[in-house]
């Protein structure tokens, strides 16, 4: 039997080495002649660009390249055959599912023994989620640095590390005089803790609320920013700095303080018409005893005075009900009534409203009802009853006292009874029901739903 010789063996071996690191490598490795036809290629190859190694023998590089990208190649090409030095590119090939993948191919010749150029051989590796990464990365960039908002980011010595435009226009450094510089130093001296709390609770992980505060401009004057903190993390998920997001508040400041100033000059003159016509009214109708039309027309006066500090402490907006019933019930012993219902704002002008409607209740309550005797009680109640037409969508509250004195049905209706049905039926577009039940009076009123907060 003949055997091979030691030569032969090495040879042999060598070949099955280069072919196993060839099919196994991590990398893609493609092997064309000069006018680029595929002469072999590996597996790693052939599921980057996802073709069967033997669809890529019939085809060429061309055929895979992205055609925008083939101008740049080809010159980079005819250079190496022009000079014998390879060359390193990025570029994007076409799969055969027509999903475009980013590679990064590094070229080399392949020579012959007397040094001519014969071949090339494509070192490839796929890079996509690289590129997505910078590209994302980019738009983000550019998001920064276009924002209107101040974006900065500090590291955890409190030190800038990125100032954008927004940041130079509210602050008014540019970056180059900020980066690198304490992030103290723009925050007002009575507030200089600030930065210290907010970069305690990034360390240790916790959650910095958006909050409204001030900072300092350049020049030395103060500006509001409401502000955004967030954590910034490394690659392993560890904490290495913060991101600030500030949006200047500074004009809408300016008007909540000017709209203070005209509120409370509004709430001084009606206090001064108010007390006006107090003194008017004590004046004209002489000494206000228990049951005089004074005391009466005085009582009402200072039921609108408590709906307008109720008023007062929105803005003139709008006031909860719940508070509403509250205050108009504060002249009498809480423990006399029981209060069930969501709570609703009530726009300004039904405050006035239900504010009268409700001291009405309790006047006629305390005078003949069930708060003229120590075991009544009164229940005050509300639901919202639903409509799928929206102008038809009411809010029921019931008046419903137990524990009083007899009912009896009045002979004729009083001022205070014609006064709480004018005010529900023109003002809260309601109306009124009245149940003189043997256990205590029954008030049903109905009132329109966008009566009260339209």
């Amino acid at each position: 039997m003949v055997g091979q010789c030691p030569t032969e063996t090495s040879v042999t071996d060598s070949s099955a080495r280069f072919e196993a690191i060839f099919h196994q490598t991590i990398g893609g490795i493609a092997l064309t002649d000069l006018s680029g036809r595929f002469i072999t290629v590996n597996r790693k190859y052939s599921e980057i660009v996802g073709y069967s190694q033997s669809a890529l023998l019939q085809m060429r590089m061309q055929d895979v390249t992205h055609p925008d990208d083939l101008p740049r190649n080809l010159q980079q090409f005819r250079a190496m055959l022009e000079g014998g030095a390879g060359f390193e590119i990025e570029k994007r090939y076409i799969r055969s599912d027509g999903v475009i993948v980013w590679v990064s191919n590094s070229v080399s010749a392949i020579k012959n023994s007397s040094g001519d150029i014969i071949q090339a051989v494509t070192f490839t590796t796929d890079v996509t989620e690289r590129k997505r990464a910078q590209d994302e990365v980019r738009r983000l960039a550019a998001i920064i640095a276009s924002s209107d908002d101040a974006i900065i980011s500090i590291d955890l010595g409190m030190n800038i590390q990125s100032w954008n435009r927004g940041a130079e226009k509210l602050y008014g450094y540019p970056a180059e005089e900020a980066i690198g510089r304490p992030a103290t130093m723009i925050l007002p001296p009575d507030i200089g803790d600030e930065e210290h709390v907010i970069i305690e609770r990034i360390k240790t992980g916790d959650h910095v609320q958006p909050h409204e505060t001030r900072r300092l401009h350049k020049d030395g004057t103060e500006v509001h920013v409401s502000l955004r903190v967030s954590p910034i993390y490394d690659e392993n998920g560890g904490i290495v700095g913060a991101s600030k997001i500030a949006r200047d508040i500074s004009e809408r400041k300016e008007a909540e303080r000017q709209q203070n100033l005209l509120v409370g000059e509004l709430t001084h003159r009606v206090k001064n018409v108010l007390a006006t016509v107090n003194a008017i009214v004590r004046q004209t109708l002489g000494p206000a005893g228990p049951d005089s039309p004074a005391a009466s027309l005085l009582s009402r006066l200072q039921s609108l005075a408590k709906a307008h500090d109720l008023l007062t402490e929105s803005n003139w907006k709008s006031a909860s009900l719940q508070d509403i019933v509250r205050e108009a019930l504060s002249p009498y012993p809480e423990s006399m009534f029981e209060v069930a219902g969501d709570d609703v704002l009530v726009n300004a002008r039904a405050v006035l409203s239900l504010s009268l409607v409700l001291h009405e209740l309790g006047t006629n309550a305390a005078k003949y009802g069930a708060l003229s005797s120590e075991a009544g009680r009164v229940r005050i109640s509300w639901r919202t009853i639903e409509s799928t037409d929206p102008d038809q969508t009411a809010l029921k509250l019931r008046w419903e006292e137990r524990g009083g004195p007899p009912v009896v049905m009045p002979s004729h209706k009083g001022f205070g009874s014609r006064l709480l049905q004018t005010v529900v039926t023109s003002e809260l577009r309601g109306g009124v029901l009245v149940d003189y039940a043997p256990t205590g009076l029954i008030y049903d009123i109905e009132m329109a739903f966008s009566s009260l907060t339209g």
